[in-house]
């Protein structure tokens, strides 16, 4: 087995592909690879911090044009909106504003949470399977996942 990963390392090394040394490093250790992806497009909340999906979730990442790029949606109660800009695996989201209608506490709650979330997010990676993962730098997780289309 060993010599059957020295080829591989060997090519890699000699390609001079730092992403691809990366990624391979990665699947040998047992960490999922790195996917390259970009958050445009239309998702739902799969997930918000370990605490499961926010129902009636979606999130609009328009890349706009001149460099403009607009996020908005909805976390179950009120609309919300801000930029974006990725670089790699950098995210910058926010400044969001947002509607102030009322809604049952438990729905206000959560949105706070997921606004507070997407505010703070600084990272992003895309999993194999499709999903976008948000992190903060506290930890904290909004995994995010495209949105069935009609």
């Amino acid at each position: 087995m060993r010599a059957a990963l020295l080829l591989p390392l060997a090519l890699l090394a000699l390609a001079g592909c730092r992403d691809q040394r990366q990624q391979l490093g990665q699947a040998l250790s047992g960490k999922p690879p790195v996917i390259a992806g970009s958050p445009e497009g239309e998702w739902q909340i799969e997930d918000l911090n370990g605490g499961g999906p926010v129902a009636q979730s979606r999130l609009m990442f328009d890349p706009g044009d001149q460099g403009t790029s607009r996020l908005s949606g909805t976390a179950g109660c009120n609309r919300f909106s801000g930029n974006w800009k990725q670089d790699g695996a950098t995210l910058k989201l926010g400044p969001m504003a947002s509607t102030r209608m009322a809604c049952p506490p438990p729905a206000m709650e959560i949105e706070q949470r997921v606004l507070a979330l997407l505010e703070a997010a600084n990272s992003v990676t895309y999993t194999a399977d499709g999903a976008a993962i948000l992190v903060t730098p506290d930890g904290r997780k909004l995994t995010l996942r495209k949105a069935a289309q009609p």
